[in-house]
């Protein structure tokens, strides 16, 4: 028998379908394996929640000042010149600019031999009065007993008596006169009148001047001025007998309290401020013109909440602190207040006694979980 008459001849590539069904069967083994892999593993844990490291802080009830710092300058309330009060040439000087000068000591000699002789002749006319009014006396006296005798008229005794209340009158004004040649002799010597420094010299040796004309200028250091320029915002918050604390850089060791004395009643038209004035001794190396630093109490409040300066954030509610309570974090919408000295004040959202987060609050969200530092 012949077989290859019974054989089917086979192509030379398998047909398509024979292809698909073995690709499905082999997608259907690994589905149903890998299927149970799966279902084998477990599921994964959640990671932990990591705490975030901070240091804490109590909210604070304390008194705190409202200050209001400026920058301003020293003067002088008294710069007056020192005039001639006496007309003549000044043949002296014994003072400089810059020199401190005390009261009554010497500043300035005018030529005084005028003024010499003018109160000798004084003297003299006062002598000659004198003399005759002593003589006029002696009549008069003579003249009484005479007339209590009636061996003289009463005319003639009135007549004495009248020249010797003329006399009188007359020796009176002399001595006035000669009280005023006297004292134009003592204003060729002008004295310092007060405690002061020298500001300028006004007049030469040599210089021939007139009464009132100008010789120096002292400067008056006792007592000075502090003018503090204030933004005109504050002018409604600024009043007389507000506490001033004054700083120079003359002695910045001392610290001068003072009050406002004077509010200066217009808006400065360059700096647009507001310049209040203030009375004070001068400590000792104080100087007209120096800067002075003022640090001026608009405000006390005796019952303020503070927390660091650091605990305040800002979120889109608004600043807020975060209160530390069991582990957490919990965030409180705050208003602020004052900044003073590294601490902020609160006066809305905290009563006092609160634990907060201050190192590391800027990283936390409102429950977050919190590690105190050092605990």
């Amino acid at each position: 028998m012949n077989y290859r008459t019974h054989l089917l001849p086979f192509p030379n590539r398998p047909p398509k379908y024979i292809l698909a069904g073995v690709f499905a069967a082999c997608v259907g083994l690994v589905a149903c394996g890998g299927g149970t892999e799966e279902q084998a593993k477990p599921a994964p844990a959640k990671p932990a929640v990591r705490a975030t490291l901070i240091s804490t802080a109590q909210a604070q009830v304390t008194r705190i000042e409202v200050v209001e710092r400026s920058v301003g300058e020293l003067e002088s309330i008294f710069i007056p010149e020192v005039s001639a009060e006496v007309e003549g040439r000044v043949v002296a000087g014994y003072v400089k600019a810059g020199e401190r000068v005390e009261p009554g000591q010497l500043l300035v000699e005018i030529e005084a031999e005028d003024y010499t002789i003018a109160a000798r002749a004084a003297e003299a006319e006062v002598a000659q009065l004198s003399a005759l009014r002593n003589n006029q006396a002696r009549t008069v006296k003579r003249y009484t007993k005479l007339k209590e005798e009636k061996l003289i008229s009463t005319d003639r005794y009135d007549e004495a008596q009248a020249q010797l209340s003329a006399l009188d009158e007359q020796l009176k004004a002399s001595r006035e006169r000669l009280k005023q040649k006297q004292r134009g002799l003592t204003k060729t010597r002008v004295l310092s009148p007060y405690k002061g420094v020298v500001d300028a010299e006004l007049a030469s040796i040599g210089d021939f001047v007139k009464v009132g004309d100008p010789l120096l200028r002292i400067t008056k250091i006792d007592t000075l001025r502090a003018r503090l320029p204030l933004p005109e915002t504050l002018a409604p918050k600024i009043r007389k007998g507000l506490e001033v604390k004054l700083v120079s850089p003359l002695d910045p060791e001392t610290t001068v309290v003072s009050e406002i004395m004077e509010i200066r009643p217009t808006v400065g038209t360059s700096n647009r401020a507001v310049d209040v004035l203030s009375l004070i001794d001068n400590p000792g190396k104080w100087l007209p013109g120096a800067s002075v630093t003022g640090s001026i109490i608009l405000d006390t409040r005796e019952k303020a909440v503070t927390v660091p300066l650091a605990a305040v954030v800002l979120r889109p509610a608004g600043k807020v602190v975060y209160v530390v309570e069991d582990g957490a974090a919990r965030q409180q919408v705050v208003q602020v207040g004052e900044y003073i000295n590294g601490k902020v004040e609160i006066n809305f959202g905290l009563s006092g006694g609160e634990t907060i987060a201050v190192n590391g609050a800027g990283f936390l969200t409102d429950g977050s979980p919190v590690t105190i530092e050092g605990s």
